[in-house]
């Protein structure tokens, strides 16, 4: 079974990219740190898929950058956007799992890639191996719902799909999202207009990614938190989705661990 192409959703997604989009992940990274700048940190990005992130980091003055995903799209997509703002960085095609351990960072960040691996708990031990003492290791992680399994299979479904088929899937989905916030008082396209200001992303591009992301594993924040803490890291903050059911999608929890020395 063929991986989604998560490095073709990225690219067509980085021709959006604008100085707005760059100014609220700036804004989500530095929420997510609690810091202004980046100042003499070096930055590991894992899964750097538009190279957003990336740009963003940069932008926060970090010492050095390292930006690596397994999609040779992704590489050159990433590659791309920092050329077009004039940054500069080291982007390589690398698994998580290749990353030398001997190099360690002082923030490591990998938002809603772990989970697509086929080995989650596998990247994540390894993730932590790259974070320096007293670094700061900020991940991203679908939330296990009660509908996760039939997620699985519906994205099994959707890559072995024609583009055809693909277009229903995501139309079916997204008329029951507009029935879901209809229900809710909520209006569609202030929904979507607003969608960028949560890490600049796009929405249509993060259904066609929600409902392709395969391989697709979750996890709870407390099996999460459990984890880590084994690993010798403290959880410093937790961004938790509301979601428990799972009915149209899990949604993503969001994590910042500081590693003990």
């Amino acid at each position: 079974m063929k991986k989604f192409k998560f490095g073709e959703n990225w690219n067509s997604f980085s021709k959006l990219i604008n100085n707005e989009k760059l100014k609220y992940s700036v804004n989500s990274l530095q929420k997510l740190t609690d810091m202004k700048s980046f100042k003499n940190m070096t930055f590991l990005d894992i899964g750097c898929g538009s190279g957003l992130s990336s740009l963003a980091a940069i932008n926060l003055k970090c010492k050095s950058l390292f930006a690596i995903d397994d999609d040779p799209q992704s590489v050159l997509t990433t590659k791309m956007v920092l050329k077009k703002y004039k940054k500069k960085a080291r982007v390589k095609k690398l698994s998580v799992f290749d990353l030398n351990e001997k190099s360690k960072f002082d923030i490591v960040y990998s938002w809603g890639v772990l989970h697509h691996t086929g080995f989650m708990i596998k990247a994540i031990k390894k993730t932590c191996k790259m974070v320096d003492n007293d670094g700061l290791l900020i991940i991203s992680l679908y939330k296990k719902t009660y509908l996760c399994s039939l997620w699985k299979v519906e994205k099994f479904i959707y890559n072995k799909s024609s583009i055809f088929i693909q277009k229903i899937i995501k139309d079916t989905f997204i008329f029951f999202f507009k029935f879901g916030l209809f229900l809710t008082k909520r209006n569609f396209n202030d929904y979507v207009n607003n969608y960028e200001k949560m890490r600049g992303m796009n929405f249509y591009h993060d259904v066609h990614d929600w409902l392709g992301g395969y391989p697709y594993e979750s996890i709870s924040v407390k099996e999460t938190k459990s984890l880590l803490e084994s690993l010798n890291f403290k959880l410093i903050r937790c961004f938790e989705t509301k979601k428990k059911v799972g009915l149209l999608g899990t949604g993503c929890d969001e994590y910042v661990f500081k590693k003990n020395n």
